[in-house]
């Protein structure tokens, strides 16, 4: 997304280090059928290899983290789902939802008329 010069909007984060915990074990590892959340063994090893002793809530969290990243990859591959980090479109804001998407479609059409 931000080479074609889009840059989205990201949610805050407030512990940086959980995520940079979770990156350096890794999200995900990999299974028979593609990624599978990080295993209670993996973490235990990453903790026994560093030297690191986590407190088990944090262990517990990375976990979490971990499937949420691999549940959310496999939804990400559907074409119409949404950021994770958005509310999900109800009767509320459907509309805006709705221009949103009609502009962007626009956008895209609009070079391919002026090019004809």
């Amino acid at each position: 997304m931000t080479a074609d010069g889009i840059v989205p909007d990201m949610p805050p984060i407030r512990a940086p280090w959980i995520i940079d915990t979770l990156m350096d074990i890794g999200a995900s590892e990999p299974g028979a059928m593609g990624p599978v959340p990080l295993s209670w063994g993996t973490i235990a090893q990453w903790q026994s290899c560093m030297g690191v002793e986590l407190a088990p809530w944090v262990c517990r969290l990375l976990r979490r983290l971990s499937v949420e990243f691999v549940a959310e990859s496999q939804n990400a591959r559907e074409p119409d789902c949404p950021a994770p980090w958005i509310a999900i479109a109800d009767d509320q804001n459907r509309a805006t939802v709705s221009r949103k998407v009609t502009q962007a479609f626009r956008s895209l059409i609009r070079p391919k008329e002026d090019a004809s």
